[in-house]
């Protein structure tokens, strides 16, 4: 059984799971054949590495000093300097960041000794096989300090809500419903006030460490309260024509009221 190798699955979230799935079972394949070894002998690669003999042997703690002493400060142009620059390239071309370029080595040491692999103990044959995920930095960073969010929201009228509003101003201003050219005017004009009169969230937030490891955030907000469609309605109204006409009345109405009081015949002696 051959160890599944990464880019020949898709780069999706699924060709990841569905690789993961893969390497599960090569790892457990390889761990059943380590049980084994207990009844059947099993070959391993010596480590070979340039300018080691592998007939003295190299074991893998050595191994993995070699490349943190030995490859990166061997002479340019030697096997052991390619050898090095070569394997970081392949690093860099998987996108795996330089703190963890150890790490990968590491790995690819170990993989050498792993029993029934066809690495021939060249630890560069795992770059194949070696998934840039497996390196990646998995701590979350926590962020402390203040941030600064404002959202503006903006109310846009209907013609069905704008003309309610508009018949309810008529009706108690001129005691009239609004035509239809009035309720298109009000429409349009509603909609440009409300633009000119958002309504403004603004919040500050500050985080910081809290006790017994539990974070602490503090928010302070302000709510700038936007366009209000009574009033203008009502100016709207009291604009038209005919609203000092219906103003008058309406004053006349009143004078005669307090005059008569509760008693609706009584105009007659008013007007005597």
């Amino acid at each position: 059984m051959k160890r599944p190798i990464r880019s020949k699955y898709p780069d999706t979230p699924a060709g990841q799971k569905a690789y993961d799935r893969a390497l599960a079972k090569y790892t457990a394949y390889l761990e059943g054949l380590r049980d084994s070894a207990q009844t059947e002998a099993l070959a391993y690669s010596p480590i070979q590495l340039p300018g080691v003999s592998t007939e003295s042997g190299i074991n893998p703690t050595q191994a993995k000093a070699w490349f943190k002493f030995t490859g990166p400060n061997a002479a340019k142009g030697t096997p052991a300097r390619d050898y090095y620059d070569n394997f970081v390239a392949g690093l860099r071309a998987l996108g795996i960041p330089k703190d963890k370029w150890q790490d990968a080595w590491d790995d690819a040491v170990d993989y050498t000794q792993a029993v029934s692999n066809d690495s021939g103990g060249k630890p560069a044959s795992y770059l194949r096989y070696m998934n840039a995920g497996d390196f990646a930095d998995k701590t979350a960073t926590k962020k402390y300090g203040t941030t600064k969010s404002k959202q503006t929201t903006i109310t846009e009228y209907s013609a069905s809500s704008a003309a309610a509003d508009a018949n309810k101003a008529m009706e108690a201003e001129l005691g009239r419903t609004a035509t239809s050219a009035e309720t298109a005017a009000y429409l349009k004009a509603v909609n440009e006030k409300a633009k000119k009169e958002a309504s403004i969230y603004e919040a500050t937030t500050t985080t910081s460490p809290g006790k017994g490891g539990v974070d602490q955030s503090v928010t302070t907000a302000t709510q700038k309260t936007g366009f209000d469609p009574t009033i203008f309605a009502q100016n709207f109204a009291r604009s038209m024509p005919d609203y000092a006409e219906s103003f008058a009345a309406k004053n006349v109405l009143k004078i005669i009221e307090g005059l008569i009081g509760s008693d609706r015949t009584a105009i007659g002696k008013v007007v005597q």
